[in-house]
Order: C-alpha cells, then sequence, then structure tokens
C-alpha cells in the first residue's frame, strides 16, 4: 500500500498545501468543510455533515466491521512564520498542529481505498471540528458517528519522529487535562501602606507557588502530573495594592486518582491558603477531556501493519506516554482504538515544535500516514 501511495504524492501534497491556506478556528470551517466535501465528491465518497463536522463512509461488505478514523479539521489562532507561498491566507490564524495533513492522510486513505476494489470492511471517517477548544469528538459521538463502530485510528504528526517512522504505545497514551479559574479578593490601599489592606498579588503568589507541591510532594514521582499556571492578572498602577486579582491553570494527570485527588486538593490549598492570608477565594473548574488509553489489540494490529508497510524498525515503541490532550479520548473511551505518531520531520532536519508559527510538516509523511490507514482497514480482511 505504501509504493501505490507514494505515486499520489503530488495529489496529497496539492490537498495539503490547499488546506494549509486556509486554517479555521474552532467550529468555524465553512472553507475547509466545502474543499473536503469537494475532494469526497470527486472521489465519489459518500459523506454527510455532523455535529459541525462531516462524516464519509466507503462501504465494505455487508455485515462487515465498520472502522473509524478521526481526523481534525480545526487550526490554532497563531500568525504563522514560515514563510512559506502556502502559508496561510487568515491573518491570525495557522495549521500549527498539522490538522491539515491528518485530513490529507484521511483523503489519501479513501483514494487508496476505492482502488482497490471489495473492501471487507467499511471505513467510516470522522472529519471533526474543535479539537483544540471545546472537544469535537464528544459532540459528534452524541449525534451518532460512532454507532456502529467495532475499532477506531487516529494519526497525529509527530516533529519527533523522521518520516517514514512512527509511533505506536499500548495503553495511556496522552493525559486528562482539567482547567481551573481563580478569583482572589481582598482589600485595596495605598502601595505604602500594606498593613491597611489584604493584599491579593502577595498572597496570589503565594498560593501559585504552593500550588507545584501538590505535585512534587504530594504525587510519586513514578506518577506523571504538571500543574500550570499561565495567567495571573492584577492590579492598575505600581503604588496600588488592588482589590482582586485572578489566575488561571491546568492539570495534566494520567491516572483517574490522581486526576481527582489533586483537582480537590486545588480547590483546598487555594481557600485554606487564601483565608490564613485574610483574602477570599472562588474556584472554578473546567473538566477537559479524559485520559487517552490506547487499546493493546488495536495497537497490536498497528503495528504489525506498520512492520509490513515500512519495516519493523520504523514502528516505533515510545518510552513513556506524553501529557499532551487530545480528544480522541472521548473516542477511544467509547471503542476500541489506538492514537499513532506519525513521524513528520526530515530525515536529519531540525525539529519544530508543534504550534510553533514555524511548524510544517515535511509533506513525505503524507503517504505514510495514508497507506498505513488504508491498509489498517484491510487489516479485517
Amino acid at each position: 500500500m505504501y509504493k501505490k501511495a507514494r505515486t499520489i504524492q503530488p495529489w496529497l501534497t496539492e490537498v495539503h498545501q490547499a488546506l494549509h491556506r486556509i486554517p479555521e478556528l474552532g467550529r468555524d470551517l465553512p472553507e475547509t468543510t466545502a474543499y473536503v466535501a469537494e475532494r469526497l465528491d470527486e472521489m465519489g465518497v459518500p459523506h454527510f455533515a455532523c455535529a459541525g463536522g462531516l462524516v464519509a463512509e466507503l462501504a465494505g461488505e455487508p455485515g462487515g466491521p465498520i472502522m473509524a478514523l478521526r481526523a481534525d479539521m480545526d487550526a490554532l489562532p497563531v500568525t504563522e512564520a514560515t514563510g512559506l507561498p502556502q502559508a496561510s491566507r487568515h491573518a491570525g490564524k495557522m495549521h500549527a498542529c498539522g490538522h491539515d495533513a491528518h485530513m490529507t492522510c484521511a483523503l489519501g486513505a479513501l483514494r487508496l481505498l476505492r482502488g482497490e476494489g471489495k473492501r471487507a470492511a467499511t471505513l467510516r471517517v470522522l472529519f471533526q471540528p474543535a479539537e483544540e477548544t471545546d472537544g469535537g469528538a464528544a459532540k459528534m459521538i452524541e449525534a451518532g458517528a460512532l454507532d456502529g463502530v467495532s475499532s477506531a485510528l487516529c494519526l497525529h504528526v509527530a516533529p519527533s519522529l523522521e518520516v517514514g517512522q512512527i509511533g505506536v504505545i499500548s495503553g495511556p497514551a496522552r493525559g486528562a487535562s482539567d482547567m481551573f479559574n481563580v478569583t482572589l479578593r481582598g482589600r485595596g490601599c495605598h502601595g505604602a501602606y500594606p498593613h491597611l489592606g489584604a493584599d491579593v498579588v502577595a498572597g496570589g503568589a503565594q498560593i501559585i507557588s504552593a500550588l507545584q507541591l501538590l505535585i512534587s510532594r504530594e504525587t510519586s514521582p513514578l506518577d506523571p502530573a504538571v500543574l500550570t499556571v499561565g495567567r495571573f492578572a492584577a492590579g492598575t498602577a505600581r503604588n496600588i495594592i488592588p482589590d482582586s486579582a485572578e489566575f488561571e491553570g491546568i492539570v495534566r494527570t494520567l491516572n483517574p486518582a490522581t486526576r481527582a485527588r489533586t483537582t480537590a486538593r486545588v480547590r483546598e490549598l487555594v481557600e485554606g491558603m487564601a483565608a490564613a492570608l485574610r483574602l477570599s477565594a472562588e474556584v472554578e473548574f473546567i473538566a477537559g477531556y479524559p485520559a487517552l488509553i490506547n487499546d493493546a489489540e488495536v495497537a497490536e494490529v498497528v503495528r504489525r501493519v506498520g512492520a509490513r508497510e515500512l519495516g519493523a524498525e520504523n514502528v516505533i515503541t515510545p518510552p513513556c506516554p506524553q501529557l499532551g490532550v487530545d480528544d480522541f479520548a472521548c473516542i477511544a473511551e467509547r471503542v476500541p482504538g489506538c492514537y499513532v505518531d506519525l513521524g513528520a520531520r526530515r530525515p536529519g532536519g531540525p525539529e519544530e515544535p508543534l504550534h510553533s508559527p514555524r511548524f510544517y510538516p515535511d509533506e513525505g509523511c503524507l503517504p505514510v500516514g495514508a497507506a498505513l490507514i488504508a491498509a489498517w482497514a484491510q487489516s479485517q480482511a
């Protein structure tokens, strides 16, 4: 299949560059959806709108299994700095996480499978919105996109791996996330007379520092967890202690018990320390995506397919899970699934990280991804 996929490299490159030029955010994806629909129509692949995205289905034999592929569609609010002629035409928006490549690989796999004639399994592709925002996967699941599905696959470009390599891990693959917002209220006063007020800036700094103890002193070093406070806002002038301050953070975990304990302790610590510092605290939690757990059997199928298509030496087992998140986790909670890292770095080339304004995958990864998807879809024959 990989040999066949390489023969359509020019088409894959054309599709990828067209999608790269028109990044859109969240669920507002009119150009992207129209472009994908146009390509599906050209190939004669039936499709329908679903929860802000598209579902395309290439039918197999009646009664055969239905295998699902997730291909996310949304981009990021990043100003592109690649300098490429196919750079984003939409100011302040960029496919800096490779979702343009994911859509291209999905379309490529459908094209390859169309040319294979008889197919045992049905391949259902979920072109999904809002992976980067509020979770498009859950909405598509609610709308029935996984009905009848026996297993699911997701590819994600990985600049840590070279083109021609894939990374497959069994069990936990990506973390769970929970966001929190804190508002501290004290008593404003003149900066020369802090004893007359209750200082939310000094108090907030103490609380933020203490939150790190939840990871370093209450969580096992062998149990991955990260707590990050990325925003702190307070005050209007250097000599005024303000009445209130706000900060925002995120907790990432792998273990469900650690997730529950850490979120409870964040609230307890913030409220308790605030009271000790003569402040009041409001703590709001926003549940994010669950941990992404790869099914061992599906992962083994992907390994076998990858070894056959790419060579066993190019099927890499990552040394450990990562604490980045992906809402493919919602799909993998419902059906056996596997999240696969798709090597996207030119052999010997520099590693530009995801979400960078300079990130652009080596387009040699496109036939690799298309071939892997198509071969996986045929693995039930």
